[in-house]
């Protein structure tokens, strides 16, 4: 009987062309390591959609669907029979930063009653930067994205930010507040729509 051996794949190689070889396999892993972390925090393709024309006050909200910081779509219309407040806010955006906090506290507040609040991110994708923001200020209400700014631009938003609207059990706009807001604002319009 007798016992074959066999050789290596890489035993006729040179060692120069091993580590060549060795050496381009790190470098692909490492961009493939580097295109991961580039692309984290980023939600790839999200769909928007806006029906209804322009927001004004006395008619009703225009429709949206687009999905939140988490990934789990939002459908406007599946809030009707609650009263929902839209806030359009951005990380940059000073002034969101010092609302945010008070939107959060009459979210606890009236949530009992029903009440819905939407942080819709004005044109902005980095999810990271964005829970980061709202982590900071402390909200827990559902944020969601607009890329492209159409679900902001059907609701008249395009001189500043922050910018809310207060939309009744109905869907029908009752009020809309530019720029931020006092506490003693943000408790007049959402006792209007509770």
């Amino acid at each position: 009987m007798s016992t074959t051996t066999r050789a290596a794949p890489y035993a006729g190689l040179p060692w120069s062309f091993r580590f060549k070889v060795l050496g381009l396999l790190v470098v692909a892993g490492l961009l493939i390591v580097l295109l991961a972390l580039a692309l984290e925090g980023h939600p790839g393709a999200i769909n928007v959609t806006v029906a209804g024309g322009l927001a004004h006050v006395g008619a009703p909200a225009p429709d949206f669907t687009t999905r939140t910081l988490e990934g789990a779509p939002l459908r406007l219309s599946q809030l009707r029979g609650k009263p929902v407040v839209l806030n359009f806010w951005a990380t940059w955006c000073a002034p969101c930063q010092d609302e945010m906090p008070l939107i959060q506290r009459a979210s606890d507040l009236y949530g009992p009653q029903g009440l819905t609040i939407v942080a819709v991110d004005y044109q902005q994708t980095d999810s990271g930067a964005m829970k980061a923001f709202l982590s900071k200020v402390g909200v827990h209400f559902p944020a969601v994205y607009d890329p492209s700014g159409q679900i902001a631009g059907e609701y008249g938003v395009n001189v500043g930010l922050p910018v809310s609207i207060f939309i009744d059990r109905s869907g029908t706009v009752n009020f809309i507040q530019l720029g931020q807001m006092s506490n003693s604002i943000l408790e007049q319009h959402i006792r209007s729509i509770v």
